[in-house]
């Protein structure tokens, strides 16, 4: 029998190879009325990609009616333990020094979208549950390796799933940090509208997803030349169009939503300039100055909403997506709250203060929080085999951000994500959701080590 350890040194060229494959797939997850692609066709196309990878494997292929698909191995009980990872990516956005979705192998990292969350993330699993096949393992429970293509956008491709699979008794979740997520904040997601008439402000507009700091905003100005130069002194970049108006735009620091400490809000900061500037008039300028009231902090004093808790630490906020035509501004709020906020007081606090600014709330999607007590066996079980091969004597911890975990009845997040890991691009480069998006190969294959482990003591231990 060969050695975890070996076998990955031998397969390393193979799993950076079918990571790479993928990530050339630009499967951003698109909803239509198509039943033969509900989530695009790009989508559809990393799903059978995956699918494909994981019959090479000598797994079964289950395609869920193209919302979803599985990678079975039969043991001697139906009962499953469950490996949930997602091939959807969020879009790519500006600021790249590599091509999204032209992936680079170089200095020891896959860089490419998608090439961490989840497509690389997911494949030291999978290649975890390959290892055990190929040396004879014999289980005793099926194991599910679960592939979904709407994690990033309400994760509809899961809850048809679970409405129409049985869904296994236990499940891992590779789309975190080790060493081990026995909690999820709760994610809601608020749109609001402000009906503006401007005769200086035509246009706005930043960010790209709602569940992302903006990195890039930019607005239409009817203003004189005077203004421009001034709005250039404050920091923006100004240029003149062929019809006399002026473009004015900002960049500033990407970040997820669930983890904004670092980024530098696109929108907050186009704000303040126009806002300082003076060259808005009075509808506009009343506009900007309540974006940096609501948005002027991440840990909702804005929204009237600065909760925190032992277990889950700050509530956060950002304004994720903005747009401004037509006489109505439209702004998406993303909410990531404590697992012990009290839900209703909360929605009536934010309400009230939005109206309070001239927002009107157009509509409200809420993901309730999740957890699993740090002293469950399964927990301690899981904890004790990260940290022994990480070296390290770490908690379990509830974080901001949303994985499938919170739509299972049974879950936590596992890896493959190495804790205090410094980031090689800095801040604002190299982390999911953000440019330069990569993928450390030495730490998948330490992740690797511990699914390749942590797979056959579940085997042991799940009832």
């Amino acid at each position: 029998m060969q050695t975890p350890e070996k076998w990955i040194e031998i397969h390393e060229k193979q799993l950076i190879e079918d990571i790479c494959d993928l990530v050339r797939i630009p499967s951003v997850s698109v909803s239509t009325d198509d039943p033969a692609a509900p989530f695009g066709s790009d989508c559809l196309e990393a799903l059978k990609a995956t699918l494909a990878i994981g019959e090479r494997m000598g797994f079964s292929p289950q395609n869920h009616e193209n919302y979803c698909g599985s990678l079975v191995w039969q043991g001697e009980k139906a009962s499953e333990i469950g490996i949930f990872g997602h091939a959807d990516v969020v879009p790519a956005g500006g600021g790249w020094e590599y091509e999204p979705f032209n992936p680079t192998v170089k200095d020891g990292m896959i860089i490419g979208r998608g090439a961490s969350d989840n497509k690389g993330s997911f494949m030291a699993a999978l290649y975890a549950l390959h290892y055990l096949k190929e040396q004879g393992y014999q289980p005793k429970h099926s194991f599910r390796f679960f592939v979904g293509c709407s994690e990033e956008v309400g994760m509809d491709d899961l809850a048809y799933f679970t409405e129409n699979y049985t869904e296994p008794v236990f499940s891992i979740v590779p789309d975190t940090a080790f060493p081990l997520c026995n909690g999820e904040k709760g994610i809601l997601g608020i749109d609001a509208d402000y009906a503006l008439k401007s005769d200086v402000l035509l246009h706005f507009s930043s960010g790209v997803v709602a569940n992302a700091v903006p990195s890039e905003a930019s607005a239409i100005l009817k203003i004189s030349e005077e203004g421009a130069s001034r709005l250039e002194s404050l920091g923006a970049v100004v240029a003149k169009r062929s019809d006399g108006t002026y473009d004015v735009s900002v960049t500033g620091i990407a970040a997820h939503a669930a983890f904004p400490e670092g980024s530098d809000n696109a929108e907050l900061k186009l704000a303040r300039i126009l806002s300082h500037s003076g060259v808005l008039d009075e509808e506009a300028d009343a506009l900007m100055k309540a974006l940096c009231i609501l948005f002027g902090d991440y840990y909702g004093a804005g929204l009237g909403v600065p909760f925190a808790d032992e277990a889950s630490g700050k509530l956060t906020h950002v304004g994720g997506l903005a747009s401004y035509t037509d006489g109505v501004f439209r702004q998406s709020i993303n909410i990531r709250y404590n697992v012990t906020a009290d839900y209703d007081r909360m929605i009536k606090t934010i309400t009230e203060v939005l109206q309070q600014y001239g927002f009107e709330v157009k509509e409200i999607d809420n993901s309730h929080p999740f957890h699993i007590d740090k002293d469950d066996p399964l927990v301690k079980m899981l904890l004790e085999i990260a940290n022994r091969h990480l070296d390290t004597d770490l908690e379990p911890y509830v974080m901001g951000g949303g994985t499938y975990s919170r739509k299972l009845k049974r879950a936590v997040g596992f890896g493959p994500g190495i804790p205090k890991k410094a980031k090689r691009f800095g801040p604002d480069r190299g982390g999911a959701h953000q440019p330069d998006e990569y993928q450390e190969i030495e730490d998948l294959k330490k992740a690797f080590l511990i699914y390749v482990e942590a797979l056959q003591a579940l085997d042991a231990s799940v009832s």
